[in-house]
């Protein structure tokens, strides 16, 4: 039996002239739709072997639509046509989960090769995403606290919500980029991508144009127009790590996003819309951050619909041993080296320990063992090495945990002058900056005497 095409667009007569078309060639049966709507029913209930529909219809646009597919069958191919045939349209159509591309008036010999060439290709996608899939497991999320159960059911809840916007909460190293991809991969999106943004490692005027792109000529070094990672994420899910660093004027921006998930490129007119999840991240209290004013507090609670704190590892004890163990197969399989046990000795001293830096932390001290040791049993390495205090480069020099970064600034260059005898060009010297420099800072720092 010939494969079944649909064809959509709410001209009767296009629908007509196209089906006609198509059955004249007898490699396909047709059947005509003028609604999306209708189509998508009955793609629910048997869906055919392609889909041909208009980009521009009232009702469901044909970028709706094909969206609205990728949701129910991730291998379906879809082409979309459209008289007006811009880059544009082509970029956003295929963006959105578009096999293919067509313009009118359809060439019914190049319809057909696009039908049949997107269907050859449908089941090599369709291995793609199984094994896209296969990456990660939510259900790997590793311990048997009840705190990690209620993390696994946050994933499992948020992961079945579409569009949705979470926060997650905890301290560094308790494994927040783990769980962004565990609800990415719990979700119907997950042949879609996971773009992750570390909102800390640009500056705000870098980041917006990162994070919603930028028109040729937008600014001196836009020499050509680049799609941003909101656009990248489109259908999947954009992961804003470190959101607490944003700076003010962004986080009145993201929060127009959020809201409409609408935006424009940088230099741009023309309104966008894109269709993803959004997971944001954080170490910072961002109520305390609103209570000072440094964070939007209509940002944090559009952010906070669902949000989830990470348990730090001192406060699920019981499961050290079980993440251990993992981190030593990884390590193990790394490292090319056989899967040791650790010795009782070790696990008891794992299971002890505070860890100020949690799973980060606990793998480093696994990988560090696995390094120098060998035969069936591995001996952790002494944990005291991790300091309760940070030495300076300077000899005797010693930075104290608990200051800001300003105030260890601050202490170092007293330090620094008083190891030198108060000579401020040696100083500047040891320091690796200028006398001018040294100078600013210590105005900065209020540590200038008074004819200085």
């Amino acid at each position: 039996m010939n494969p079944t095409v649909f064809i959509i667009d709410d001209d009767p007569d296009q629908v007509a002239l196209v089906t006609a078309q198509i059955e004249r060639g007898r490699r396909f049966v047709t059947k005509g739709f003028t609604r999306a709507e209708s189509a998508l029913e009955e793609i629910r209930s048997d869906p055919p072997d392609a889909v041909v529909c208009d980009l521009v219809m009232p009702g469901m646009d044909g970028i709706t639509f094909v969206r609205r597919v990728r949701e129910l069958n991730r291998g379906l191919p879809v082409i979309i046509a459209t008289a007006r045939g811009t880059e544009g349209d082509a970029e956003r159509a295929l963006q959105a989960g578009a096999s293919d591309f067509t313009t009118k008036p359809i060439d019914p010999r190049s319809l057909e090769t696009r039908i049949a060439r997107a269907m050859e290709q449908a089941p090599k996608e369709q291995l793609l995403q199984s094994l896209t899939q296969a990456k990660f497991d939510p259900h790997a999320i590793i311990g048997r606290h009840p705190l990690m159960q209620q993390v696994r059911e946050f994933i499992a809840s948020v992961g079945s919500v579409p569009q949705v916007s979470a926060l997650l909460l905890g301290e560094s190293g308790t494994g927040k980029n783990l769980v962004a991809r565990g609800i990415h991969a719990a979700s119907k999106a997950a042949g879609y991508r996971f773009v992750e943004v570390n909102c800390a490692a640009l500056p705000a005027g870098l980041l917006e144009a990162e994070l919603f792109g930028y028109e040729k000529g937008a600014f001196t070094d836009a020499k050509q127009a680049k799609k941003g990672l909101v656009e990248v994420a489109d259908g999947g899910t954009l992961f804003l790590d470190e959101i607490g660093t944003m700076a003010p004027e962004l986080q009145t921006k993201l929060l127009s996003f959020l809201e409409s998930r609408s935006f424009r490129r940088i230099g741009s007119t023309r309104e966008q819309t894109v269709t993803l999840r959004v997971v944001a991240a954080t170490n910072a209290d961002l109520s305390a951050e609103v209570g000072r004013g440094t964070f939007r507090e209509d940002l944090y609670y559009r952010l906070n619909v669902a949000s989830q704190m990470l348990p730090p590892l001192r406060a699920i004890r019981s499961d050290i041993p079980e993440i251990a163990i993992h981190f030593v197969k990884r390590a193990a399989e790394y490292f090319a080296k056989p899967v040791p046990e650790i010795d009782a000795d070790g696990v008891d001293r794992l299971t002890r320990y505070d860890w100020p830096g949690n799973a980060r932390e606990l793998r480093n001290i696994i990988e560090r063992s696995m390094i120098f040791s060998s035969g069936p049993t591995l001996r952790i390495v002494e944990l005291a090495n991790t300091p309760v205090a940070v030495a300076a480069p300077v000899e005797g020099v010693v930075i104290p945990r608990g200051l800001t970064l300003d105030e260890v600034e601050a202490r170092y260059i007293e330090e620094t002058l008083r190891e030198v005898g108060g000579n401020v060009q040696e100083a500047a010297d040891r320091l690796g900056v200028s006398r001018k420099v040294l100078w600013q800072r210590r105005k900065q720092h209020g540590l200038l005497a008074g004819r200085e």
